[in-house]
């Protein structure tokens, strides 16, 4: 060990010791904070659950009014070979967002919007829907 190291070596043993200074009595600390860290986080507050569970109802609430009744103009017009295969994702701006589980359903629909029902869903929602966006996605969420 040559010198450089031994003075690396004294400062941290020196600092080490300061901070042990500070803190006084290391039995009376190390017990302090045991007790500190016993009682911390065991108690849940009940307001916090509550506020989750009228955060998550007023988001259903919101999302139930922006798409309306989107869900049941969609089973109306879309038959259910086709709607078996798909997701509505939501509505931004009149632009209805429905996911896909594969190519070819997304082909069959298109095909169905183009031939008439985009424009017969436009008329069912009142202008609510200007127009049907599609995307190839995952269309069952619960087998994650």
């Amino acid at each position: 060990m040559n010198a450089r190291h031994g003075r690396r070596i004294s400062a941290y043993l020196a600092h080490r010791g300061r901070t042990i200074a500070r803190m006084g009595n290391p039995i009376e600390h190390l017990k302090g904070l045991q007790e500190r860290r016993s009682t911390r986080g065991t108690t849940i507050p009940k307001s916090t659950i509550g506020a989750e569970v009228r955060q998550l109802r007023a988001s259903i609430e919101r999302t139930a009014r922006r798409m309306g009744t989107a869900g049941d103009i969609w089973e109306r017009m879309v038959p259910d070979s086709i709607r078996a295969d798909t997701r509505l994702s939501g509505i931004t701006g009149g632009v209805l967002h429905v996911v896909t589980g594969s190519a070819s359903t997304s082909y069959a629909l298109d095909r169905l919007l183009r031939e008439g029902a985009e424009d017969a869903i436009r008329i069912a929602s009142e202008g609510r829907i200007t127009r049907v966006r599609m995307r190839v996605g995952r269309v069952d969420l619960g087998s994650r």
